[in-house]
């Protein structure tokens, strides 16, 4: 239901993208404006939104029970966002998150053990990284991160 979402969230826009076969790529929030990236698809979109006020651990691992993986992760405005889809196969998925400044070598560890980060998210009212993972395929180019 529409009701579900904060009058500020752009539930209305990401649902019309999803009815003109468009994929949600991206969302982000800053100074008081919502931002969606979408990008046509070819195939019927199955994308889900979820939305969350405190850090969603468990939302994450019930999308990976449920067969769907995270597309993408964001936080804005008080809220966290989980945007998923079904995939054919093992997820393989995880999901890391620190208070403790950013996680460099946390960082290097998942990049010793062949994971690369699919979303990388600052909650800067919950002095909060969010990361969430995946495997390292051989045909996926050398990840790196870089911050200032």
């Amino acid at each position: 239901s529409l009701d579900a979402f904060p009058k500020t969230f752009p539930i209305k826009i990401i649902k019309k993208c999803w009815k003109d076969s468009y994929k949600i790529t991206s969302v982000e929030y800053c100074n008081g404006i919502w931002v969606v990236l979408s990008e046509a698809s070819k195939d019927s979109v199955k994308q889900t939104v979820v939305l969350k006020p405190n850090l969603p651990t468990d939302e994450l691992r019930k999308t990976w029970r449920e067969g769907r993986k995270v597309t993408f992760l964001t936080y804005g405005k008080g809220r966290w966002v989980v945007i998923s889809e079904p995939v054919n196969g093992p997820v393989g998925q995880s999901f890391f998150a620190s208070n403790n400044g950013f996680p460099i070598m946390k960082i290097k560890e998942f990049y010793s053990q062949q994971k690369r980060i699919h979303s990388i998210v600052y909650a800067e009212e919950e002095n909060t990284w969010a990361l969430i993972l995946e495997p390292k395929s051989n045909q996926q180019p050398q990840q790196r991160v870089h911050f200032l």
